[in-house]
């Protein structure tokens, strides 16, 4: 079948590759369309050290195209997507519900094969449907989604309370989306002018701040209830701590690719409450049932679209930082 590998930074090829021979508690996938995120483009630049050659992708959809012999309640043709956490279901993590912090799990697409190939092999129970008014573009979106309704289900009642997304990237936006939709006044805050007009057109925030302007960014010490850091950046780890509140509360989901100095004094007397949120849990259905619901735009996200013979096109003009580029999807 044919693959994207990932051989060493900044170089990915094209090959053919054996076909996934699945378990009996496994689905093959079929895979239509891929998006690539920031880890995605971690890995290509040589951020992080993974086993090579490595299948990267791990936000996906696709048809199912065949069942393991121990596997109920999907056929083949079923319309998919999958989480992409592996974990081992045995550790205390696991046994407690937070199979996401499965210090023995897989990553799809890190650890083992991810879905930048015609087909891949996926446990069953991390499969989902998704319902055909749901295209399968906007479906390979439903994982990062899913880190939003992840991180947004920790904090509680949001009606009402004025919070802020540093970061207007693609979780950043969904974010925007699901804290609208709870009734929370949005302010966001990115460096990027045609992003910033673009949710405040979309109506996915109130007010929208140029966080390369630090008087602009002032303005909002000490005014925000909850805040959420999606960019993994030092700075804007340390925007948060100013921005919020005393007693306030702090969402760490950005990628940290360095060691962060903040600081902690400010976090001692002001009293805050910091948490990190990493990747999710129990989201998926959630998630599915918001785009379905059309209560969630994931389509207006995607700017580019790629085929699969393109990849190495894709990820060179991915990890360029550009003001047009929200969210690329690789199509099969």
């Amino acid at each position: 079948m044919k693959a994207a590998v990932y051989t060493g930074p900044k170089k990915i090829i094209i090959k053919d590759i054996p076909k996934p021979k699945i378990k009996a508690d496994e689905i093959l996938l079929q895979t239509k369309v891929v998006g690539i995120c920031g880890t995605d483009l971690h890995i290509y630049s040589g951020g992080m050290k993974l086993p090579t050659p490595l299948v990267p992708g791990h936000e996906f959809s696709g048809l199912v195209a065949e069942v393991g012999k121990k596997v109920q309640g999907f056929k083949k043709g079923d319309r998919v997507v999958a989480e992409h956490v592996v974990p081992c279901k045995k550790c205390w993590y696991c046994l407690t519900g937070r199979p996401n912090l499965c210090g023995n799990r897989e990553v799809i697409g890190l650890q083992r094969q991810g879905a930048l190939a015609e087909y891949v092999a996926i446990p069953a129970d991390l499969v989902f449907k998704f319902p055909g008014k749901v295209s399968f573009e906007e479906a390979a979106l439903i994982e990062p989604l899913s880190i939003g309704m992840y991180v947004v289900k920790q904090t509680g009642q949001l009606l009402g309370k004025k919070v802020g997304v540093i970061g207007q990237g693609p979780i950043g936006i969904l974010l925007n989306q699901l804290l609208k939709a709870g009734g929370a006044q949005v302010v966001g805050f990115d460096v990027l002018k045609s992003r910033l007009d673009f949710v405040k057109r979309k109506g996915w925030a109130d007010a929208v701040v140029d966080s390369s302007k630090i008087n602009s960014v002032k303005k909002w010490y000490d005014q925000l209830d909850v805040c959420f850091e999606a960019v993994g950046q030092e700075v804007t780890a340390q925007m948060c701590i100013d921005l919020t509140r005393r007693d306030g509360h702090i969402y760490l989901i950005g990628v940290f690719a360095e060691l962060a100095r903040l600081n902690l004094m400010q976090v001692v007397k002001k009293e805050l409450n910091i948490a990190g949120s990493w990747t999710c849990a129990f989201s998926f259905p959630e998630s599915i049932d918001l785009v379905a619901q059309g209560k969630i735009d994931l389509k207006s996200l995607i700017t580019h679209r790629y085929t699969i013979d393109q990849v190495a096109k894709a990820f060179k003009e991915s990890s360029v930082y550009s003001e047009k580029r929200i969210k690329t999807v690789i199509e099969f």
